[in-house]
């Protein structure tokens, strides 16, 4: 899914710069403990009510967590921005939670200050590296995700981390309708299940988003970085 097919119907084609480190982002969205961790946050509390997240699982661990640690350390290298995503509650009571999310953040204990809510251990910021908290899925519009990178001069966002079908989908097309250009790494992502994950891919895809992988983007990065 890394181009559109002949004579595929697709309502926007994608604009795509290079991918220069001066301006693109790695957007690495919710690898935290509530999200990524299975011994953490949501997977505890959806154990309890027999939901299967086997396949969920598998995918964070053989894929969506080490390419996303390929890109992150690509991206240290070249120079490029760095932006990670935590979610999950900041008022004691959750009040500030989403609507939709703010039960399984609470019985999840998913709330700033706790290990629930931070990032994985192969993903803690440095410095000079920017962390968006946010209450909800999208990065832009639960969180300051637009101000920060506009005013870098960012143009690009290369997207990972968890889930396909929800806050990497919304986050990536948010940013996409604010007007960047938008990649979504395809084996640095993890849903529930394989129809999810190509749903929101296919999604993504057709509204103008390029769907790529790991190797391609430090392929372009790197290329991108000798020339800039």
């Amino acid at each position: 899914m890394t181009g559109p097919e002949k004579g595929e119907f697709r309502a926007v084609v994608p604009h795509q710069r290079d991918m220069d480190p001066r301006t693109t982002a790695l957007i690495v969205v919710d690898l935290t403990r509530f999200d990524a961790h299975p011994e953490h946050g949501f997977a505890g509390v959806l154990a309890e009510e027999g939901t299967d997240l086997s396949y969920y699982w598998d995918r964070v661990e053989a894929l969506a967590v080490p390419n996303s640690a390929r890109l992150l350390e690509g991206f240290r290298v070249a120079g490029g921005r760095v932006v990670f995503t935590r979610v999950g509650g900041q008022f004691e009571d959750y009040g500030d939670s989403l609507v939709h999310l703010r039960d399984l953040h609470r019985r999840s204990g998913t709330l700033r200050g706790t290990e629930e809510f931070d990032l994985r251990d192969e993903f803690v910021p440095r410095l000079g590296e920017a962390v968006v908290d946010k209450p909800g899925s999208s990065a832009f519009t639960t969180g300051n995700l637009d101000v920060l990178l506009r005013n870098a001069g960012v143009r690009t966002l290369v997207c990972c981390g968890v889930v396909t079908n929800a806050c990497v989908l919304l986050t990536a097309l948010a940013g996409w309708d604010l007007g960047y250009d938008v990649r979504i790494v395809d084996d640095a992502c993890a849903s529930d299940s394989q129809e999810m994950h190509d749903a929101a891919l296919s999604v993504a895809h057709w509204l103008g988003c390029v769907v790529t992988d790991t190797d391609r983007v430090l392929q372009e990065l790197l290329a991108a970085s000798a020339v800039s």
